[in-house]
């Protein structure tokens, strides 16, 4: 990484700060932290047929941008396949979640704002590394950071 006292920030393809969460793959190369709050952005690596089921943020609305795979979509009532070059927006307080329906590896930048998110993904990551993920202590983590699972 290099840096400099302006707040220039440059990371290569696998600098970042790494995170597993039930089976996603995310380099985090903007974090709160490093953007003042405004917004963190990851790239996420999803296997085949995984993804987040439905949920809810209530602090941040979130964006992705589609770089490999194919993946569905849902948000509130829509439903939409999103392949490479798909931008989408998801909206805080509307219920989302996401799947790659394909039978190889999906990956998106994924950016959150305002930033913060990423504590939610730290710990969860902590979490479901160990084995076994319990679902009941990724719930109460996700209740903590403002998100419900639907």
């Amino acid at each position: 990484m290099t840096s400099n006292d302006s707040g220039l920030r440059v990371l290569t393809a696998e600098e970042g700060r790494h995170y597993n969460v039930l089976g996603s793959a995310m380099i985090y190369k903007a974090t709160s932290q490093d953007t003042g709050g405004a917004y963190s952005l990851a790239v996420e690596t999803t296997p085949p047929h995984a993804g987040l089921p439905m949920h809810v943020h209530h602090r941040e609305d979130e964006a992705m941008y589609i770089l490999d795979g194919e993946y569905e979509i849902k948000c509130g009532a829509d439903v939409f396949r999103a392949t490479p070059g798909t931008f989408v927006f998801l909206p805080r307080d509307t219920p989302n979640g996401y799947k790659n329906c394909g039978e190889i590896p999906g990956r998106f930048i994924y950016i959150t704002s305002p930033g913060g998110f990423e504590a939610l993904v730290a710990e969860t990551s902590e979490v479901t590394m160990q084995g076994k993920p319990d679902m009941h202590a990724v719930h109460a983590i996700a209740n903590r950071h403002g998100v419900d699972f639907v």
